[in-house]
């Protein structure tokens, strides 16, 4: 599954609290005038991620995860003396991850939701009526019980989220809740170099593209589980919501410009692999690959032509995030072999974006 996919569309639910804009100020209340793409942080989205990082072995190309996140959270916990429930129960959960495309999936649900409260309810009501939607007792909930049942369809797999979610309970509130806070707060001169980069100078570059891919309004979150493959869905209010990493340092800024411009683009290439792949390597999973490295190519084409002085930085960020080394005379070769495209592709993909960026 690739991680640009779009979780499943429902009903909005209420207003959206438990987000953050940048700086640490309140999100902006829906009856004033929406900012175009505010940068934000969202407790419940990075839980959710946070709590799949800490149950998965990450060996794509480009890691889902933040290089040694879970490593790291590892030894914070040891040296605070914590094990949570969700650390205890990880090899019984991380056993089914491989075979269950639905549970890729589900890593996408926080996205329709505004907080965790809301999440927390849905999650719940669907356990207690067993996956039926016919046993919720409005048109929402029913709508999102048949949601979160897409995913885990059998009783096998609710017993799986049971198990999940009573672990993700106990590592947000003994653990994640003030680990996340304390984190935001320390990098508030992050987020603050990251929004000023970001509003002040490449939002304005990257807007045509975004307009002429109906992803006028979205929302830009910096987001501490995440690595260089990124995650785009929809929000709760049907706008484009693009997950990040959350740099450590305000030096690494650009960084969330590098994986933005990879998921903008990311739409586009399921599309163009299917026009020019068979039938025969779709099902030997060889397109899939092509999408994976389309989607690191698609970003590089992107900033080739809207912002040129970030294609160089946004290659070497993605050969670091495949481990791999290049001087900077071989990089942009190195870059083209790790990322190795059928020409057909490369070039449909690269018509594809002359043509959104042209207006047609």
């Amino acid at each position: 599954m690739s991680a640009c996919t779009s979780a499943i569309p429902v009903g909005a639910p209420g207003g959206p609290t438990g987000a953050t804009a940048a700086g640490g100020s309140p999100s902006v209340p829906l009856t004033q005038p929406a900012l175009r793409w505010p940068v934000r942080t969202v407790e419940h989205i990075d839980l959710w991620l946070h709590a799949f990082a800490l149950i998965s072995e990450d060996t794509a190309r480009v890691r889902l995860y933040r290089n040694g996140y879970r490593d790291s959270l590892v030894v914070v916990k040891n040296q605070r003396n914590v094990l949570t429930s969700l650390d205890a129960n990880r090899a019984t959960l991380a056993k089914r991850l491989p075979g269950a495309g639905g549970y890729l999936q589900a890593q996408f649900l926080p996205f329709e939701f505004s907080n965790w409260d809301a999440m927390k309810y849905a999650l719940e009501r669907f356990l207690q009526f067993e996956g039926d939607p016919r046993r919720a007792p409005d048109r929402e909930t029913q709508a999102r019980v048949a949601l979160i049942a897409s995913m885990f369809p059998a009783s096998a797999d609710r017993e799986w989220l049971r198990l999940f979610l009573a672990g993700v309970i106990d590592e947000q509130e003994r653990f994640f809740n003030a680990e996340h806070s304390r984190l935001v707060r320390t990098r508030a001169s992050v987020i603050t170099s990251v929004d000023s980069l970001w509003q002040q100078v490449y939002r304005t570059k990257f807007e045509r593209f975004l307009n002429n891919t109906s992803q006028r309004q979205g929302d830009l979150l910096l987001s501490l589980p995440i690595g260089g493959e990124g995650r785009t869905a929809a929000g709760p209010n049907r706008q484009t919501m693009v997950a990040v990493p959350f740099p450590a340092r305000s030096e690494d800024a650009v960084q969330v410009l590098y994986v933005l411009a990879h998921e903008v683009t990311g739409s586009l290439v399921g599309t163009v692999v299917t026009d020019n792949t068979t039938p025969a390597e779709q099902r030997a999973g060889t397109a899939d690959r092509y999408v994976s490295m389309g989607q690191v190519q698609s970003g590089a084409m992107l900033l080739a032509i809207i912002a040129p002085e970030l294609r160089d930085g946004y290659v070497r960020f993605y050969l670091a995030q495949a481990g791999i080394r290049a001087t900077a005379a071989e990089a942009n070769s190195t870059f083209d072999r790790t990322f190795a495209l059928p020409l057909a592709i490369r070039d449909a993909l690269q018509r594809q974006i002359d043509i959104i960026l042209s207006g047609i």
